[in-house]
């Protein structure tokens, strides 16, 4: 009888054990930038300081962004890539939780900007992005514009290019990239790229 009671309770505690997995959500999609997206305007820097600068100043001056399409698509991959290694890079482990958590809004907040479906792989925008980056940078629109036709996109490719063009400010990605770089740079205001 006290067997059958103790199998009873395993199981059930197993059972609920396992339970609890299953509702475990997974962990942020992750993607990293490609050695060539600063087009060798960086050189020798931290790629995360790096992309973390590039997102920060981009997504904090709107205003100084119009215009300036291959950059903004810069900035859009440098925070895909840094929200999803925030949240999941054992480097980030003592960052504050709430910067990694804006950091995951801000960029949930810009793909809807760009109409980038929800669910899409992190190295999937930001491979695209800084595709677009780069052929934007060398004049050459057509090869933008392909890289704008991936099924992430769900909106027409001159579309997409001229959001990025007249990006609207994102207040979230502003706060968001601010409050990481505060955690890069304790001291205050890291360095910026000179514009």
């Amino acid at each position: 009888m006290h067997q059958a009671i103790r199998s009873s309770l395993f199981i059930g505690l197993v059972s609920l054990g396992l339970s609890g997995c299953a509702l475990e959500t997974p962990p942020p999609s992750t993607g990293y930038l490609p050695a060539n997206a600063f087009d060798g305007r960086v050189i020798g820097e931290d790629p995360a300081i790096a992309a973390t600068n590039e997102a920060r100043w981009s997504f904090t001056h709107p205003k100084a962004m119009q215009g300036r399409p291959a950059e903004m698509a810069l900035a859009v991959a440098s925070l895909d890539a840094m929200a999803g290694q925030f949240a999941t890079g054992g480097r980030w482990v003592s960052m504050n939780s709430l910067a990694k958590l804006q950091m995951l809004r801000a960029r949930r907040a810009v793909r809807a900007v760009l109409g980038i479906r929800p669910g899409t792989p992190s190295q999937t925008v930001i491979n695209s992005m800084v595709t677009i980056s780069l052929a934007l940078r060398h004049g050459n629109r057509p090869a933008a514009l392909a890289a704008a036709k991936g099924a992430e996109f769900t909106l027409p490719p001159p579309r997409t290019l001229s959001i990025l063009a007249h990006f609207p400010p994102v207040p979230i990605a502003a706060e968001a990239t601010t409050f990481a770089s505060r955690y890069l740079f304790p001291g205050g205001g890291g360095p910026f790229f000179l514009r």
